[in-house]
């Protein structure tokens, strides 16, 4: 049974049936957005990739995901993700006072872990990559 602060977190419903707190997009309106929840999603795997290649700092992670056409995604989400990545030890992160203009910046570079986790996560966008085929050529078959 819910009390009075809590909601159901699977239906978005509070007690007495009512909307929930406002945390998420009710289904359907995720669509609605410039930024649909599978781009939010890509943006995790994207950033593995990012720096596996290279040391980055979260703006120019921000610039490589907007080349991608991820533009628009809150700077707070992606450095959310890196913490996240860093406290699994994904990523590594130092300050980087030579390189930049102004204060330091914290640059992040992907571990041997990470890279375990980026194998894992090539396999999973080329199986995610299939059934989005799948189902594309569903909806041209309907046409």
């Amino acid at each position: 049974m819910l009390i009075d602060e809590e909601f159901d977190e699977f239906t978005n419903f509070g007690v007495g049936g009512g909307r929930g707190r406002g945390r998420g997009l009710g289904r359907g309106q995720r669509w609605m957005r410039d930024n649909s929840l599978m781009d939010i999603r890509l943006a995790e795997p994207a950033l593995l990739i990012f720096l596996n290649h290279e040391k980055l700092h979260g703006y120019g992670l921000l610039e490589k995901l907007a080349d991608l056409g991820l533009k628009g995604i809150n700077p707070s989400f992606i450095y959310r993700i890196l913490r996240d990545y860093e406290e699994l030890g994904l990523v590594q992160s130092e300050w980087d006072a030579d390189t930049t203009q102004g204060p330091p910046k914290r640059v992040y570079t992907l571990t041997t872990e990470g890279e375990a986790a980026l194998k894992r996560a090539i396999a999973s966008l080329k199986d995610t990559a299939h059934r989005i085929q799948m189902i594309l050529e569903t909806n041209v078959q309907k046409e």
